[in-house]
């Protein structure tokens, strides 16, 4: 498997990474959130950081856009920085513009090297996510390949089909999130991501989302979900953890751990 490494830490191992989601409507309400990060005797167990953009007011200004995610980055400079546009039809904002596109944007951050990763959901479509990737490539840039589902849990093997499918298409961590309706779909969740682990090229992010699916975020050391998302105030998924006690939690999991 192709293991990530950046800023010194590495995504794919046996740990699963720390992500924070930030989200605000304007460049001070990041800049807070960052400083709240720093200030926390949190901050030690957070690798990652995701600056949730559709909550920007500003996203579609090109000059807002780059001046926030130039302080992200000077401001967390130890941290990976994750950038994501989370569409309205996977659980996102409501962006109240049509130009530029999420696809412009997206092309502007890799292009301007604004941040580490670089979120890309499968709904794109083939060519857009091609042409995304190989812009990235150039770039040095990351991305993770991304399909969330906030009604449902799909069955086994469209969860190995989706997920195999970002990686074919040459994405460097391909990441699935869905809502679980009973435990069994948080096993269907976690068994389709351990079957593509075993056997797929890149890092996988593997999350079942709300009060049922709690144990995927904690366990992903056991199935092989290379991410887990937690929460430092404001949530951006239903079931996220408080990063202290989440990071408890994973630390257990692996001191029993063979």
């Amino acid at each position: 498997m192709n293991l990530i490494n950046i800023k010194g830490t590495c995504i794919g191992g046996r740990c699963p990474k720390i992500c924070v989601p930030f989200m605000g409507t304007t460049i001070e309400d990041y800049e807070s959130n960052a400083d709240g990060l720093l200030g926390s005797s949190a901050n030690a167990f957070v690798d990652i950081v995701e600056i949730r953009a559709d909550y920007f007011k500003s996203l579609n200004d090109m000059d807002e856009l780059t001046v926030l995610m130039k302080r992200m980055n000077e401001k967390l400079s130890d941290k990976i920085i994750l950038f994501t546009i989370r569409s309205e039809c996977e659980g996102g904002q409501m962006l109240d513009f049509a130009a530029p596109t999420i696809k412009d944007i997206i092309r502007y951050v890799i292009e301007h090297k604004l941040a580490d990763i670089v979120d890309v959901e499968l709904n794109q479509g083939e060519e857009a996510f091609a042409y995304l990737t190989e812009l990235a490539k150039k770039n040095d840039v990351k991305i993770v390949a991304s399909y969330h589902n906030f009604n449902e849990t799909p069955p086994k093997d469209e969860i190995i089909s989706k997920l195999t499918k970002m990686q074919d298409l040459g994405a460097d961590i391909a990441k699935i999130a869905v809502m679980p309706n009973n435990i069994h779909d948080v096993f269907t969740l976690m068994d389709g991501a351990a079957t593509v682990k075993e056997s797929g090229s890149t890092p996988v992010i593997a999350i079942s989302m709300g009060g049922q699916g709690t144990l995927s975020r904690v366990a992903g050391e056991l199935y092989g979900s290379d991410v887990t998302f937690a929460s430092m105030g404001e949530s951006s998924a239903p079931g996220q953890i408080p990063v202290k006690q989440l990071k408890n939690i994973m630390d257990n999991i692996t001191a029993i751990t063979p």
